[in-house]
C-alpha cells in the first residue's frame, strides 16, 4: 500500500474521524482555559508565565476526561460497526449531536469567565442543588444582561468550533470485505472503550482512583491555581451527587485532644444570663469596605462606604483580624449559627447536613428563648428556610411574611431597609429572651438601588460600593428603631458579613487571605465594658456562637468547630478552603492541600503574599501543620461518623 492511499484511507476512516472530532473539543476547551486566565488574571496575580505554561499542560488531562464524558453518545454513534455510519443524513445526525453537546460544555466554561468571581471556585454539582428553589431564567436574564460579552464569546467559540467541524468532515466509506470489515470494527470498538475508560479515570493502572478536583493539586503552587487547571464540565461530572470526606488519623486520640478538641466545657463559674441576641449577616459586607479596617488607604485618605459600621465598631468588641470561612452566602449560616464550617463543598449541600448538629439557636431554646429568623428574599430562596428548621429555629420571616411585594427589588428580595425595619417592629412582639438573626439581600449583584436613592450614596471603583452604603444606612435606621424598645439595652448584638465582595479592588483583598477578610463586631449597647478592639486576636464566623454562649454564661458543655473569644487559652485560629486548606494562626497563613504545605506567609508584614516562607521557618510550618491537620480529623471523621454533638462518652 502506498502512502497516498495510505492517507485517502485514513482519512475515510470512522475513528480517525472521531478522533478528530474529540481533539478538536480539546482545543475549545483549551482556548476557554486561556479565557478564564485572561478574564481573572487579578485573582492569580503570583502565577508565573511558566507556572501557567505547566497548568495548561496539566489541565489537559482533565479536558481530555471531560471532553469524553461529554461525547460518549458522539463516539458511540461513530463506534457502531455498521455500514450506514457514512450516510449523509446520518452524519449530519453525528454531527449535531457533536456540537450540541459541546456547546453545551463550552457555555459551562463562558459562565465561569465571570462567575468564578462571585465564588472564587470553578462551578461544581453542588451549584444545581443550591439555586433549585430560584427563579433561573431572572437570574439567566440578569447574567446575560450584565455579561452580555460572554454571551458573545460563547457564539464565537460555537461558531468557530462548528467550522473546524465542516474542515474534518469524513469522506465516502472505504470499500472492504464484510469479513474483514465487521471483526476489524469491532476490534477498534473494543479497543476504544477501554482507553476512553482510562481516559475518564486519568490512568489505566487497577490502582488508579478516578481523577476528581484535588488531583488539579499536582500542577500548581498555589491553592487558588486549582480552578486554572481544571475545566468546568469536569468539575460538575465529579462532584454529583457525591461528597469527598475521608477518615484520616493523623494523630492518636491523645495526641489529637492535646491539639484541638470542638468539644467546650464551661468554667465552674459560668453563671447563664439570659440576655437576647441578635445576629445580623449583611450580603458582601468585606472589609475593604469599611473605613476604620482600612485608615492606610489612599495615602491616609480612605474614609470606607459604610459610615454606620464605622461608628458602631467604637463602641463595639471588635477583632482586628477577622474571617469569614466560605466564599458563598450558604457558607455563612452554618458558620455564624451552628460553628460548622464548608470544606470542599458548602456544607448546607452534603449529605451530612442530616447530622446531629450543634446550633446556637437550639442552645438557647433550651433555655427559654423565642428564636426567629428573617431573610427577605422569596419563601425557599437558597434553601435557608429549610436549614433553619433544621437547627431549631421556630419562627421563619421571609417575602412571604411580609406581605408586599412593592416592595420586591424585582431580584432578590425586599430592600433593605423596608425589611429591617419590619424586622425592628416584630422583635417589639417577641417575648424575652429571644435570639433572632437576619440575612440582608441588597448589596448583591445586580447592584441596584430604590429610585428614590439613585445618587444618594457615595460611589467608587465597584459597583457594589453604592448598594453598601445603602444598606449600611438601612442598618442604621434598623438600630435607630431598635433602640427605642426596652429590649435594646438587654440585647448582644453581632453583626458579621456572609463573606467578602465578589471580588475586590485593592490587591491587599485580592490575595487568597484577603478574599476572606470580613468585619465581625459584638456590640452590647447596654454593657459598657465589653468594647474595644482587639489588635492580635484571630476572630472567624465560627466563633460567633462559642463567643456568644460564652457571653451569655451558657453553662452546659456544647460542640463547636470555633472558639470562645472571651477565653484567651481558647487559641488564635481560623480556616477555610479555597482550592486547598488555609489555617491562619497569629500572624501567619498557611496553605496546605492534605499532605503538603503549599504556603507560609507572615500575613501581617506581606500582605500581598510576595514572600513563602514555607522553607524558611520550618517549625513555624510544622506547629500550624499539626494544628490543621488535628482539625481535618475532627472534622472529617465526626462528620462520617455523626458526632457533631456533646455526649457522656465525650
Amino acid at each position: 500500500m502506498n502512502i497516498a492511499l495510505l492517507l485517502r484511507r485514513l482519512r475515510q476512516s470512522v475513528h480517525v474521524f472521531m478522533l478528530k472530532g474529540l481533539a478538536l473539543a480539546m482545543l475549545m476547551y483549551t482556548v476557554c482555559r486561556v479565557l478564564f486566565y485572561l478574564f481573572n488574571q487579578s485573582f492569580f496575580a503570583e502565577t508565573s508565565f511558566s507556572d501557567l505554561l505547566y497548568m495548561m499542560w496539566g489541565g489537559l488531562r482533565f479536558d481530555l476526561a471531560a471532553v469524553l464524558y461529554t461525547n460518549l453518545l458522539f463516539m458511540a454513534l461513530l463506534l457502531l460497526p455498521f455500514r450506514f455510519r457514512h450516510h449523509p443524513v446520518y452524519l449530519n445526525v453525528v454531527k449535531w449531536v457533536f456540537l450540541v453537546f459541546n456547546a453545551i460544555g463550552l457555555a459551562f466554561n463562558c459562565a465561569d469567565l465571570v462567575y468564578y468571581r462571585f465564588t472564587l471556585r470553578r462551578t461544581t454539582g453542588s451549584v444545581v442543588r443550591e439555586f433549585a428553589n430560584e427563579d433561573w431564567g431572572g437570574f439567566a436574564s440578569s447574567f446575560l444582561v450584565d455579561f452580555w460579552y460572554v454571551l458573545l464569546i460563547w457564539i464565537g467559540l460555537v461558531a468557530l468550533m462548528a467550522w473546524a467541524y465542516k474542515r474534518i468532515a469524513l469522506e465516502k466509506a472505504p470499500s472492504y470485505s464484510p469479513w474483514l470489515y465487521y471483526p476489524w470494527n469491532m476490534a477498534l470498538a473494543a479497543l476504544v472503550v477501554g482507553l476512553s475508560i482510562g481516559g475518564m479515570r486519568g490512568g489505566f493502572r487497577h490502582s488508579t482512583r478516578p481523577i476528581t478536583l484535588s488531583n488539579a493539586g499536582e500542577y500548581v503552587e498555589r491553592p487558588q491555581e486549582m480552578y486554572i487547571v481544571l475545566n468546568t464540565p469536569f468539575s460538575i461530572i465529579r462532584t454529583l451527587n457525591k461528597t469527598s470526606y475521608q477518615k484520616v488519623n493523623y494523630f492518636s486520640e491523645e495526641q489529637l485532644a492535646q491539639l484541638y478538641s470542638p468539644i467546650h466545657t464551661p468554667p465552674d463559674t459560668a453563671n447563664f444570663t439570659p440576655k437576647n441576641v441578635v445576629v445580623i449577616i449583611l450580603e458582601s459586607f468585606g472589609k475593604e469596605a469599611i473605613g476604620n479596617y482600612n485608615k492606610h488607604l489612599d495615602n491616609g485618605t480612605y474614609t470606607g462606604y459604610a459610615p454606620f459600621i464605622d461608628s458602631l465598631m467604637l463602641h463595639s468588641k471588635v477583632y482586628w483580624k477577622s474571617f469569614a470561612n466560605g466564599r458563598k452566602s450558604i457558607d455563612a449560616l452554618p458558620s455564624v449559627l451552628t460553628s460548622i464550617p464548608s470544606i470542599q463543598e458548602p456544607f448546607v449541600l452534603t449529605q451530612y447536613v442530616s447530622n446531629n448538629l450543634p446550633s446556637l439557636p437550639r442552645y438557647l431554646d433550651q433555655n427559654g428563648y423565642h428564636t426567629s429568623f428573617f431573610h427577605g428574599a422569596p419563601n425557599g430562596s437558597m434553601g435557608f428556610d429549610a436549614y433553619m428548621n433544621l437547627i431549631g429555629i421556630e419562627h421563619y420571616y421571609g417575602m412571604t411574611e411580609y406581605g408586599n411585594t412593592e416592595d420586591f427589588d424585582g431580584m432578590w428580595g425586599i430592600w433593605d431597609e423596608e425589611f429591617l425595619q419590619f424586622m425592628a417592629q416584630k422583635l417589639n412582639t417577641f417575648p424575652q429572651p429571644f435570639m433572632s438573626s437576619v440575612f440582608t439581600t441588597s448589596s448583591h449583584h445586580p447592584f441596584k438601588l430604590p429610585e428614590r436613592y439613585q445618587g444618594k450614596f457615595k460611589k467608587g471603583p465597584l459597583q457594589i460600593f453604592e448598594t453598601i452604603g445603602y444598606t449600611d444606612m438601612a442598618l442604621r435606621k434598623f438600630f435607630e428603631q431598635a433602640s427605642k424598645a426596652p429590649w435594646y439595652n438587654n440585647t448582644l448584638f453581632v453583626i458579621t458579613a456572609d463573606h467578602s465582595a465578589t471580588y475586590a479592588h485593592y490587591p491587599e483583598y485580592q490575595t487568597a487571605l484577603g478574599n476572606f477578610e470580613v468585619p465581625i463586631l459584638f456590640f452590647a449597647p447596654g454593657d459598657s465594658s465589653f468594647r474595644g478592639i482587639e489588635q492580635e486576636r484571630v476572630v472567624q464566623q465560627l466563633d460567633i456562637m462559642p463567643t456568644v454562649l460564652g457571653y451569655l454564661g451558657y453553662d452546659q458543655p456544647y460542640f463547636s468547630f470555633g472558639k470562645n473569644m472571651l477565653n484567651p487559652q481558647a487559641g488564635n485560629f481560623a480556616v477555610s478552603f479555597q482550592g486547598g486548606y488555609q489555617w491562619i494562626e497569629g500572624d501567619y497563613f498557611l496553605q496546605f492541600d492534605g499532605t503538603n504545605t503549599l504556603g507560609l506567609y507572615n500575613y501581617k508584614e506581606d500582605k500581598l503574599l510576595k514572600e513563602n516562607l514555607k522553607d524558611k521557618l520550618p517549625d513555624v510550618r510544622t506547629a500550624m501543620e499539626n494544628k490543621l491537620k488535628a482539625f481535618i480529623q475532627q472534622y472529617n471523621n465526626r462528620m462520617l461518623e455523626n458526632q457533631l454533638t456533646v455526649t457522656n462518652k465525650q
